[in-house]
């Protein structure tokens, strides 16, 4: 059978259902053994960074094996980011790269770049398909290393090698649901609950790592009465209104997240790889439970290893720890977390501005109004910091947004590997207008794909963020300003629905209507330019940066 059929074959078994890319030469071999099956859908998207983007986030929504592809030359370079997205998330995708003919390979052929060097840091695993015979053993390996390893796999495959035929052999698929799980020793988890037992204020930190426990760290942290401070990236399983759950940490974060890490004697980070150590309190007994071991310590030197499965270990140290009753701890956690929780209604509050529409309001508006199984995938920029605060998440609700790479653009483009991967769910992107721009023609590949997400577009009229970091650092704004369109007259233009809203008192009524529209909708949501950022916490460089910025801009 010829090598794409077999490639196709592997990828079926891996529970594949579609490939990201553009047409291209050097992968139009890929490209005809698809049209011969139908289990396989090819999207074609405008450009293919916005596929590697979609393919990212299916892949960290769903946990599930993705796929894109690109052409030889500019083709492949333009899905390093999304794979680098990938890559940072722990997202398991695999990117099938044409390449020139292999006789002319190294000689400086049309397009011929070395995708071996270019991909080599991106991908855990990266070969070159350079003889029919590596098929099927390379596609598996590739695929099972995604999959295994949560990471990027690469098959780099010439023209002319993609049009041979290859041995009809079996498939074997890692499927990640039944892979083994890791245990600690029972002297390790003896000694890790001495330490549990002898503090006065327990304090949880909890990551992705532990999405497939979250009722074990519920469980866990009412036995001991502990704060549950979360990352971004947990923001959508950690409940916000459960009477234990602090908040978020860093500067995205919230005051009670960051009271309960300061005030704890022992800090339990569990499935956490936070990279911000300037956030993590310097003293006390720190346990870190990982099924990677090469995370455990390298955020919070000095943290005791627990290397163990997540759910395994938290049930052991349920049953083998004492219950504690006192909630002291907790409660001076409660009342910073209310105090902090005041301010952020005041500045949701749609009626404390008659012209201006603050965008804290349009977060909390979309939370509310939304599906009670939406998915919300957000960019990069002041818009990260209205959805990991002001949008209240329910249970059966997910976030997503470019987490460890913070890539702007990520939002539409994942929201069309949302929509596609989850077609019976409502989609709903949070973009700013400057990650919009960057690849708004991909709205095209919503509307060519009838899909019916929703983008709402954060307009403000610059780099919102940059200007905030420029100011802090001292430096008066430059350069941040943005030249947009009507986003709404933009949308009708590509087939789509488009609303316009500017007044605060039309924003309910608008987002309702928008939310209710068949097809694929941009909503243009003119917010309030000067909007401030309060982090959870000031150092006093950033308050004399703020100030000699705003002097400069005025002199």
């Amino acid at each position: 059978m010829g090598l794409y059929l077999k490639l196709l074959q592997v990828l079926s078994a891996h529970g594949v259902q579609r490939i990201f890319g553009v047409p291209g030469d050097a992968i139009n071999p890929l490209l005809e053994a698809l049209r011969k099956r139908s289990d396989i859908d090819y999207i074609h998207v405008a450009h293919e960074e916005s596929g590697a983007l979609a393919a990212s986030a299916a892949a960290k929504l769903s946990g599930e094996l993705q796929v894109c592809a690109g052409t030889v030359g500019p083709g492949a370079i333009h899905l390093l980011n999304g794979l680098y997205d990938a890559k940072k998330d722990r997202a398991p995708v695999l990117a099938i790269l044409g390449q020139v003919n292999s006789e002319f390979l190294g000689s400086d052929y049309h397009q011929e770049v070395n995708l071996n060097v270019l991909f080599d840091d991106v991908a855990d695993y990266l070969t070159e398909i350079q003889n029919p015979k590596q098929l099927p053993a390379a596609a598996i390996e590739a695929c099972n290393s995604a999959v295994a390893n949560n990471g990027v796999a690469v098959l780099i495959i010439p023209n002319d090698v993609g049009e041979a035929a290859v041995s009809d052999l079996p498939v074997s698929a890692v499927d990640a649901e039944k892979m083994g799980t890791i245990h600690a020793s029972q002297e390790t988890l003896k000694a890790v609950a001495e330490q549990i037992n002898h503090a006065h204020k327990i304090s949880l930190f909890v990551g992705e790592g532990a999405r497939n426990s979250r009722n074990e760290v519920l469980q866990v942290a009412e036995h001991w009465q502990a704060p549950i401070i979360y990352s971004l990236k947990a923001k959508d399983f950690v409940p916000c209104d459960h009477p234990l759950t602090a908040g978020g940490l860093g500067l995205l974060g919230s005051r009670g997240g960051v009271t309960a890490m300061k005030s704890c004697d022992l800090l339990l980070i569990v499935g956490s790889d936070f990279p911000y150590r300037d956030w993590f309190k310097d003293d006390g007994v720190v346990i870190q439970i990982d099924s990677r071991a090469r995370v455990i310590g390298r955020r919070r030197p000095g943290a005791i290893a627990l290397h163990s499965d997540v759910a395994t270990a938290l049930c052991w140290l349920k049953d083998n720890t004492q219950p504690r009753s006192d909630g002291g701890h907790m409660d001076k956690i409660r009342r910073v977390k209310d105090e902090w929780d005041t301010l952020l209604r005041h500045q949701e509050d749609i009626d404390r501005s008659s012209d201006v529409i603050h965008p804290q309001s349009v977060a909390r508006l979309l939370g509310e109004l939304a599906a009670d199984d939406a998915i919300f995938t957000c960019d990069t920029g002041e818009v990260t910091v209205w959805g990991a605060r002001h949008l209240k998440l329910k249970t059966t609700q997910r976030f997503t947004l470019s987490f460890n790479l913070a890539s702007m653009a990520y939002a539409m483009p994942a929201a069309i590997g949302a929509q596609l991967h989850f077609p019976g769910r409502q989609v709903i992107s949070m973009s700013g207008d400057g990650g919009f721009n960057m690849l708004m023609g991909d709205f095209l590949t919503a509307v060519k794909y009838r899909l019916p997400l929703k983008v709402i577009v954060f307009n403000n009229g610059k780099l919102g963020l940059i200007k905030v970091e420029q100011e802090a650092e001292g430096y008066p704004e430059h350069e941040t300003g943005l030249h947009n369109p009507d986003y709404a007259a933009l949308a009708a233009a590509m087939g789509g629905t488009g609303f316009n809203v500017s007044a605060p008192k039309e924003l309910q009524s608008v987002l309702k209507e928008a939310l209710a529209a068949t097809g694929p909708v941009i909503v243009d949501v003119a917010i309030n330019p000067v909007e401030l950022i309060v982090p959870p916490k000031l150092k006093a460089s950033q308050v004399l940066g703020f100030g000699l910025a705003k002097i400069r801009e005025l002199v």
